[in-house]
């Protein structure tokens, strides 16, 4: 009777899976693949009667990244960027209201006062020092003469995308204050596409950059900034989920050889190689252990590590280890990266602070 229990079971076990999985649809890692595999093992257990451990039948797998993508992020605020005793603002105030009119862009102020008719704008402001009101004379250009910001712009590089649901993952820090270097807390995010004009090579003392114009066409959208990376959901993108790898703990990183994929020349990523060295398997932010660039080609192009190859992807022992994050302005060949492990980790956290 066992015998038959068993083919019987072995029939109708792959229509109780199919039903009982399903690609999550929600924000990324709020379910976890993880999840999936418990259930389809505690099925197996309740016929067969033989537990399964889920971490050894199915283990996560993401695709690598290295493209380029572009951020557009907007703080649902508009924040002053800079002291000017001479109008009476300082650096961090938050300007709520135009001529009594709430404002959260630089475009609503723009258009409030270039509407006004005589000269004479009242900001509504709150800082350090509390709420205030203030009057700036604008003038025949109608103009504050102050430096103003509701969000920010930039390139960096994708990390990793899920196969399941296109949820991904980039650049390995968090996208911060020019002037407090705080992370910025936004409301909402945008990805954009990216059109790659040349590169600044690093040099001692001077790090380079990926330069690049961000285009209008959406790609993606942008749920969360943290210290250890932006995260969101991809949109319209082709992906090999052959690529897919499986995921390297921290105890699994050491100081030898690997590969970045990063984006530098023709729009097109690459494969690159790279000694990683001084592995702190404690650390919890960006700065998890040092990269250096050992790859004669991308030496050539970029000296080393630049600006906007933040986020690309590090391959080791045929895992998804971990990412790039920073470069050391003394020596452009080389940087920091994060574990992989941290970066999933804030992507499910649901405890990330946003604008109001």
């Amino acid at each position: 009777m066992k015998k038959y229990t068993r083919i019987l079971a072995a029939l109708v076990l792959p229509i109780l899976l199919f039903f009982s999985s399903g690609t999550p649809t929600h924000a990324s890692y709020e379910r976890s693949p993880a999840l999936d595999t418990r259930v389809s093992s505690r099925l197996w257990e309740l016929i067969f009667g033989d537990a399964i451990d889920a971490s050894e039948s199915e283990e996560l797998r993401l695709i690598p990244g290295g493209d380029i993508f572009g951020v557009r992020i907007s703080e649902g605020k508009v924040t002053v960027s800079e002291d000017n005793a001479a109008v009476g603002v300082r650096q961090g105030d938050i300007i709520r209201k135009v001529e009594g009119q709430k404002v959260s862009t630089v475009s609503e102020v723009r258009e409030i006062v270039e509407a006004d008719e005589d000269g004479i704008i009242t900001l509504s402001l709150s800082g350090s020092a509390g709420e205030c009101d203030l009057k700036i004379n604008t003038g025949e250009e109608r103009r504050l003469g102050i430096s103003i910001r509701d969000g920010a712009a930039g390139i960096g590089t994708v990390t990793y995308i899920d196969p399941n649901n296109h949820s991904f993952g980039g650049l390995g820090h968090g996208i911060c204050e020019p002037d407090t270097k705080r992370v910025i807390e936004i409301s909402s995010g945008v990805v954009s596409g990216v059109i790659l004009g040349g590169i600044e090579k690093g040099e001692k003392g001077h790090p380079g950059e990926l330069r690049g114009i961000l285009t209008n066409k959406r790609e993606g959208e942008i749920s969360k900034n943290t210290s250890v990376g932006v995260f969101g959901r991809l949109e319209g993108r082709k992906t090999d989920t052959a690529s897919a790898l499986p995921i390297g703990k921290a105890s699994e990183v050491h100081a030898g050889a690997a590969k970045i994929i990063s984006t530098v020349k023709n729009g097109r990523k690459a494969e690159y190689s790279v000694e990683i060295f001084e592995v702190d398997k404690t650390q919890t932010g960006s700065k998890c252990f040092k990269v250096k660039v050992t790859d004669p080609t991308l030496l050539a192009l970029t000296g080393g590590i630049v600006k906007g190859m933040s986020g690309s992807p590090i391959i080791q022992d045929g895992k998804l280890v971990g990412a790039v994050t920073h470069v050391l302005v003394g020596d452009p060949t080389v940087g920091y990266g994060i574990f992989i492990e941290n970066m999933l980790g804030a992507a499910q956290d649901e405890a990330q602070p946003k604008a109001a």
